[in-house]
């Protein structure tokens, strides 16, 4: 328990009054409350040397040291990846780059953020590289997402050198011993963050610094269309006793992978009972709830085999059975229609509006043919129950907790899984039992 000492101004000596006591500027003859100087702070001193009494004790932290090799050179390079893909597509394309050019980037096995950071142990046969790597993309042709298919698309990696750090800038600053003036090396700290993730975000749902896997425990149901999912948390920063990884059991909510409209039963107390429901059309203020509740998640459908997965953007103004588009040839069909033709499928909730998938053009999705993704934080504001049941899930005794932090250090998921971080065994060495 950390002990809070209250400093009484009033009470001290009138040497350390004046030089404790703010001064105040006048504007318009009014008194402003200044801002004091960091050197001006007097911070109140420990009555004692500490305590002497009672029993020694060992403690054990969730910090693990990390040993590296300040010498080994880490490659940074710039990618540039046109046209601009996800951050999963990119890591696809990293991969695929990696795996046929083995020989021109010098068998180097890099570390890649997503974004536009590379870092490679090992320095690639030339500064700046170019390369056409082919992808299979779900696209379309037609203004229908039920025609959509996977073809083939071409993307441009250009590779440029940016930089080559060593480590002798972090040892300098981690026994400086008092000199302040020594900075804190960013660029190497946040190459070895990169190296440290890379395991973690191949395996896991990355959020944040946090990382949520199905390997760590099964989800459990927190109601209103929400699951709590387990996972740990991790940050790289100097310490004291040296450079530290922390590492620290998490859990957080998920939107459940179920229906869209199961999905909006348990969110909306007004669509519980869909008896009365599926014939009527949503009012005005039901068609805004509904749309404010699945607006941006990610949905897919369920009545042909697809890897597509739609974003959505909002509700169609028009119920469904009131929808039409136009096909490649521009010859406008009805959507209750097409489904039919198409799929022998008939639409059950016509009088409620449809999925609009697109921002600019018309896509439309039937709610009922939908299903939540997995993997998606939940974006509303948790209930006063929910909030609850994830701390209760978070909730664990301290032998608990430490055999799950060693689990994840030790386990598929954690970030030193060394023949899925080859980049890791160059030049780190992570204590365990720290």
């Amino acid at each position: 328990m950390m002990n809070h000492l209250i400093y009484d101004n009033d009470l001290a000596p009138k040497e350390l009054q004046k030089q404790t006591r703010p001064s105040f500027k006048e504007v318009d003859g009014k008194k402003l409350i200044s801002t004091r100087k960091p050197h001006e702070v007097i911070v109140a001193r420990r009555p004692d040397s500490g305590g002497q009494e009672g029993p020694v004790i060992s403690l054990l932290a969730n910090h693990f040291l990390v040993k590296f090799d300040s010498s080994q050179k880490i490659y940074h390079y710039n990618v540039e990846i046109t046209p601009h893909p996800s951050k999963d597509v990119a890591r696809e394309i990293k991969h695929k780059l990696v795996n046929n050019n083995a020989e021109i980037l010098s068998g180097a096995l890099p570390a890649y953020d997503g974004r536009k950071n590379l870092y490679s142990p090992i320095e690639f046969q030339n500064d700046k590289l170019e390369f056409y790597i082919s992808l299979p993309i779900p696209t379309s042709k037609s203004t229908s997402p039920c025609e959509k298919r996977e073809q083939h698309k071409l993307f441009r990696i250009n590779i440029k050198l940016v930089s080559k750090i060593d480590g002798k800038g972090l040892t300098n600053y981690l026994s400086k011993e008092g000199d302040e003036g020594i900075p804190l090396p960013q660029d190497y700290l946040h190459a070895l963050d990169v190296v440290l993730r890379e395991s973690p975000t191949e395996k896991c749902i990355p959020v944040g610094r946090s990382f949520y896997s199905s390997s760590m425990g099964r989800s459990k149901d927190i109601g209103g269309g929400a699951v709590g999912l387990r996972g740990f948390f991790q940050s790289l920063r100097p310490t004291q006793q040296g450079l530290a990884l922390n590492v620290d059991f998490s859990v957080t909510a998920f939107h459940e992978s179920i229906g869209v409209i199961p999905y909006l039963q348990k969110r909306l107390e007004f669509l519980r009972d869909l008896s009365q429901r599926q014939t009527t059309q949503l009012t005005c203020e039901e068609r805004k709830e509904v749309e404010k509740t699945l607006k941006n998640i990610r949905v897919f459908v369920c009545h042909r085999e697809t890897v597509q997965r739609y974003r959505v953007y909002g509700l169609t103004e028009e119920t469904t059975e009131n929808l039409w588009f136009p096909d490649r040839d521009g010859k406008n069909l009805r959507l209750m229609s097409y489904f039919k033709d198409h799929y022998n499928y008939d639409i059950q909730f016509r009088k409620w509006p449809c999925l609009q998938i697109s921002r600019s053009k018309p896509c439309y999705l039937p709610m009922e043919l939908c299903v939540i993704c997995e993997g998606q934080k939940f974006l509303g504001k948790l209930s006063d129950d929910q909030t609850a049941k994830i701390l209760k899930m978070g909730c664990q005794r301290p032998g608990e907790r430490k055999a799950i932090i060693e689990g994840v250090m030790r386990g598929n998921v954690g970030p030193t899984r060394y023949n899925c971080n080859a980049l890791l065994s160059y030049f780190l060495f992570i204590e365990y039992g720290v």
